[in-house]
């Protein structure tokens, strides 16, 4: 089964007029994409270290997709912001030997990830709901990563 990497912040989550202090909000498709993508694939959800996974974890449990990813974490461990080189080591924790898609919103990471052999979607929040189809469509090869 083929693994999705989601980086959370800012495709499927964000802050309420980018205000810190107030809770995450979750894409308004996000709970259905989330699902179908679960059905399909392993998912795991990142995000950079400057977010405590406990605030993550939260965030999705409110929102009930929290259930559908088989890890979530942040780029703590690893280095301070999400990179190739933390993508690649928290899939090899996963196990998978299976090629990894990789979800973000963040223009600057997709182009790293692209040269990095890494295959990417790139969304963002107001359309996180097309990400199963674009998903499908990079996996199936109809779309070069």
């Amino acid at each position: 089964m083929r693994l999705v990497v989601i980086d959370l912040i800012p495709a499927l989550l964000s802050w309420e007029g980018r205000d810190r202090s107030s809770a995450l909000e979750m894409a308004p498709d996000g709970r259905d994409a989330i699902a179908h993508l679960h059905a399909h694939y392993r998912l795991i959800g990142l995000a950079d270290a400057g977010v405590s996974s406990l605030v993550i974890a939260r965030a999705l449990d409110e929102a009930r997709v929290a259930e559908f990813f088989d890890s979530i974490g942040t780029s703590v461990g690893f280095g301070p912001t999400i990179n190739p080189r933390v993508v690649r080591r928290i899939t090899r924790m996963s196990r998978t030997s299976d090629p990894v898609v990789f979800v973000t919103a963040r223009e600057s990471l997709a182009g790293m990830m692209s040269r990095s052999r890494v295959g990417v979607v790139v969304t963002d929040r107001t359309e996180f709901g097309a990400v199963p189809e674009a998903v499908a469509s990079l996996i199936s090869g109809r779309v070069s990563p």
